[in-house]
């Protein structure tokens, strides 16, 4: 039937329907003119972009934390954020840390416990629950389909050892909608798109994991050279030629498919809060100088920056990372 309708179409049917095939791809192409917010960037592969971003960035999104016995966290040591995810996105930040374990469906308890992978922040002996990677996930994939210039970075690490089984094999389904195309916007296939090229797929999506384990594409295993190391502040924020070195000792930094992250923040010595404090404000202005000099030395730049507490501060480091990449566009464009 469906056969004998299509054989006795007139041309000029045939014709209009194909006009209307062209139309509708016309109106879902999009060229590539900027990215997050950055003119003459289309051309870059993600790798010489940088990043604004947030460490532990749900560990205060939603709110309280919880113990698992249900006690609530104290948030001196625990919470690293006071916006949610949709207020980071606001404020620029497009690179987010997850920590990440799970419930079980037995172990799922009204509307804060769901089954499924959830947002930790894991101390050394205990972990403090937040809400679901897909409440997060679902704010992400909100912004991002009314902001088409836009591509964010997800790293999800520090997952607890009992909890790494579930991952590997959950993940993927937990992300489908973002892997088939049904979702506002597609996992890019790449962990290192042209960033012109992502944006006209509407692969704008790069989410990386660890843990031991090989992701299913395109989901990707996590590389990167860090700053961080274990260490306490309670005076002063980091030094130019600190972080410049720490990167650039790195073996790894001489190849350009490890991402050079700037870890921001302090790890301990004062309330969280407090320690973002150390390196909020001016203190951001240092980055701009770090990723000059991470320039002459590896001919790349800074690609991702982590900070606590995004939203303190006088000054926004969405608007120190948008100086960065216009440097970086008028140096490797």
């Amino acid at each position: 039937r469906t056969r004998r309708i299509f054989n006795t179409c007139s041309p000029q049917i045939m014709r209009v329907a194909l006009v209307f095939v062209l139309i509708v791809g016309a109106v879902n192409a999009r060229t590539c003119t900027k990215v997050n917010g950055i003119s003459g960037a289309c051309g870059l592969h993600l790798n010489y972009f940088t990043l604004a971003g947030t460490h532990n960035s749900a560990s205060g999104a939603f709110g309280q934390l919880y113990w698992w016995s249900g006690g609530a966290v104290p948030s001196c040591f625990y919470r690293n954020q006071d916006l949610s995810i949709t207020e980071q996105l606001a404020q620029g930040i497009r690179y987010f840390d997850f920590d990440i374990a799970h419930i079980n469906h037995s172990q799922a308890d009204g509307d804060w416990w769901e089954e499924g992978i959830v947002l930790v922040h894991c101390g050394a002996s205990d972990c403090a629950y937040t809400r679901s990677l897909r409440r997060a996930m679902s704010e992400i994939e909100n912004y991002l389909g009314s902001h088409m210039d836009e591509v964010v970075v997800v790293r999800m690490k520090d997952h607890p050892e009992e909890s790494r089984s579930y991952i590997r094999d959950n993940l993927a389904r937990e992300l489908s909608r973002f892997i088939t195309g049904s979702g506002k916007v597609k996992l890019s296939r790449t962990d290192n798109p042209v960033l012109g090229e992502a944006i006209e797929r509407n692969e704008r999506l790069i989410v990386t994991v660890n843990g031991g384990f090989n992701p299913r594409r395109p989901i990707h295993s996590l590389r990167q050279v860090e700053s961080y190391k274990m260490e306490g502040g309670t005076d002063a924020c980091f030094s130019v030629n600190e972080m410049v070195h720490r990167l650039t000792s790195d073996p790894r930094a001489k190849y350009d498919y490890y991402p050079l992250q700037v870890d921001w923040y302090h790890a301990f010595g004062l309330c969280l809060w407090d320690l973002a404090g150390l390196c909020d404000g001016t203190e951001l202005h240092k980055l701009i100088e770090i990723n000059r000099e991470v320039v002459k030395v590896t001919r790349r730049p800074i690609n991702l920056v982590m900070i606590d507490y995004a939203g303190r501060g006088n000054v926004k480091l969405a608007d120190v990372v948008a100086q960065i990449n216009r440097y970086n566009v008028n140096i490797f464009t």
